[in-house]
């Protein structure tokens, strides 16, 4: 059983990369607390905006931050596991995250990692070929949601099963995700609203592993 706690080294590295996920418009309300190797996350269901009056956006974005964090984790040697709103006597818990060194980090988490570090440059814009949209639609799918071609243009959403708040939190957790995957294939990827996509290829395609 794991009795210390993260170093403050540690969780810098995580809530950085967690500050760098989307925003989607809306301010950051959610709140970390720590206790050993366990990150609650709070967020504030009760604050409003005229953008966000039923705080959706806010629960995708805090999904985002979410897989941000794991990634940083993974970079660092950690794994982690999630479990949205595990208590319904405490709705403002939007997550709890354990994390662990198990010495056998997650290795595509680890890439993602690289990809927070490297989303601000610049790629040009071309649609993707088959091959990378497989591959963004595996990304959707390993967070139980679906990314959906729309027909217009290289333009996708991301889809969950359901509307519950925690639906709304895996939305955004998967959107990370998509986003993360085409930057670390070269893909130029940009968040119009909530779960809408916008994709745009590199001139030199590349053969993927």
């Amino acid at each position: 059983m794991l009795t210390d706690q993260l170093t403050s080294a540690t969780l810098g590295v995580m809530l950085d990369a967690a500050a760098a996920a989307p925003v989607l418009h809306v301010p950051r309300l959610w709140r970390l607390d720590v206790n050993g190797h366990l990150l609650d996350i709070f967020l504030d269901d009760e604050s409003r905006s005229t953008v966000d009056p039923v705080a959706r956006i806010q629960r995708i974005a805090t999904g985002a931050a979410m897989f941000n964090l794991r990634c940083a984790a993974a970079s660092l040697g950690y794994d982690s596991w999630i479990s949205l709103y595990p208590y319904p006597s405490e709705p403002a818990l939007a997550a709890r995250i354990l994390v662990e060194p198990t010495g056998l980090p997650d290795h595509e988490l680890q890439q993602l990692y690289t990809a927070i570090l490297s989303r601000g440059l610049t790629r040009p814009a071309m649609p993707p070929g088959q091959e990378v949209r497989h591959l963004l639609e595996r990304a959707a799918a390993i967070e139980d949601a679906h990314l959906t071609w729309l027909p217009i243009g290289s333009l996708a959403t991301v889809v969950t099963h359901g509307g519950e708040r925690a639906d709304q939190v895996r939305a955004g957790i998967a959107l990370e995700r998509v986003l993360l995957t085409a930057t670390s294939r070269d893909v130029r990827a940009e968040c119009l609203s909530y779960t809408l996509i916008r994709f745009g290829e590199r001139t030199a395609t590349r053969r993927l592993p």
